[in-house]
């Protein structure tokens, strides 16, 4: 039978982009139900302190995120402007350092004036309207344009270069246990001697994104999640540091992606590869501990799907580490060119060529996102399911379970081990 994907749009991965800007917030012009998933990721993912029920007044309604404005039959029949004016009003009372109104993407058809709102509430400095109808494109696509579009707004001018100082680019809070990834890459590049100056959509302020612009270079950890972003930097003269390998998953493209930020910054990577080597031995010394139990994964048939810098070094790690035999592989839209072709190429070499393209199928492990991973497991179709993918918030971990880094080779580790010793 297989699985159903269940992936969000370009109009969620713009909301959330927003979202994950420290001080800043969406006003959706939209109705209510367009809110609902929306608020709840948000606060779930990326809690604010002092955020508690005391969000009463109108556009609000007791919830902290994602303000709306909750249209109407009567709207869309004779326009919303009065609510964009009310409901930024009510926004901007809070004091935010940025305000974005997103339309649904059926409000966006009714061609309310939200520019003449902004500027008739004299919000023109901190309020913006994203155009763009977002929800035919990749989520990917729709969190980087939201950003590029965030940092055309605030027009920052480049001034002296800050040497050793870099961005982290291509990580969004739609991402497994971010927040834990985002430590875990800051702290490898501080262990090269760089200050990350900012995480763009990734917990950082809008202070943090002006001064951006100063940074001596981008860190990529998801190329698809930064673009457009990256190249408005880059025409700001601020280059960007890609791994050939693809995102940090698994420690084979963990360590390229150190190597890579190295070589590029002209740093020594010694200390923080010698982290990742720490974590490879603890997994050997385990792994000599329970011998039959870490045997039954080689052999094992896998299904994954998702981002192509994701699914591309997960695919190579899980065959050369595990000796897992990929079923089925396929990328979403919005792929990068370069890791879809570099995917593709690894199967056809190993005689796998005939997995490219499949969506998850019936098989010993389905690493893709949550809905789609687990709703197999709990029918029997896979004896693993793994969450990798942007419907896998990790609303309900505790301990960090991040995809990317040392992090996330042992959530996914463990998880394959859990599998095959219940199966």
């Amino acid at each position: 039978m297989g699985g159903v994907r269940a992936v969000p749009d370009g109009f969620t991965g713009a909301i959330m982009a927003i979202e994950g800007i420290e001080d800043a917030v969406v006003l959706l012009h939209g109705p209510g139900g367009c809110r609902i998933r929306h608020m709840v990721l948000s606060s779930a993912v990326f809690n604010r302190s002092g955020e508690g029920a005391e969000f009463s007044e109108p556009y609000y309604y007791g919830y902290p995120r994602v303000p709306a404005t909750y249209l109407d039959e009567y709207d869309f029949i004779n326009g919303a402007y009065y609510k964009s004016e009310e409901g930024l009003e009510t926004v901007a009372g809070r004091s935010p350092s940025l305000v974005v109104i997103v339309d649904s993407p059926g409000a966006g058809l009714i061609g309310d004036d939200h520019d003449g709102a902004i500027a008739e509430a004299g919000l023109s400095g901190i309020a913006m309207h994203i155009s763009e109808p977002l929800a035919s494109v990749p989520a990917t696509r729709g969190c980087g344009h939201a950003l590029e579009s965030v940092m055309r707004f605030l027009g920052p001018e480049r001034g002296e270069t800050r040497p050793g100082t870099v961005n982290l680019l291509g990580l969004s809070v739609m991402d497994k246990d971010w927040a834990a990834a985002r430590d875990e890459l800051c702290g490898y590049l501080r262990d090269m001697g760089l200050e990350v100056a900012c995480c763009p959509g990734a917990g950082s302020s809008v202070a943090d994104m002006v001064r951006s612009v100063d940074s001596e270079f981008n860190v990529v950890v998801c190329p698809e999640m930064c673009a457009g972003l990256r190249g408005w930097y880059g025409s700001m003269g601020v280059p960007s540091i890609v791994s050939p390998a693809g995102a940090p998953v698994g420690f084979d493209a963990l360590e390229e992606w150190i190597r890579t930020v190295a070589e590029a910054t002209g740093r020594d990577p010694s200390i923080p590869l010698e982290r990742v080597r720490s974590h490879r031995i603890r997994v050997r010394d385990k792994f000599n501990g329970m011998r039959y139990n870490a045997l039954r994964m080689r052999g094992l048939t896998f299904s994954a799907a998702g981002t192509a810098s994701v699914v591309r070094p997960l695919t190579e790690w899980l065959y050369s580490y595990l000796a897992m035999a990929p079923e089925a592989v396929c990328v979403d839209d919005g792929a990068d060119p370069d890791q879809t072709d570099a995917l593709r190429a690894f199967l056809e070499s190993k005689g796998f060529g005939d997995a490219w393209g499949r969506e998850p199928v019936p098989c010993g492990a389905v690493l893709c996102e949550g809905i789609t991973a687990l709703s197999m497991m709990i029918s029997h179709e896979c004896r693993v399911g793994i969450p990798i993918g942007h419907s896998s918030m990790g609303l309900d971990d505790v301990i960090p379970r991040p995809v990317y880094g040392a992090q996330g080779a042992l959530y996914i580790l463990d998880e394959l081990l859990h599998g095959v010793r219940a199966s």
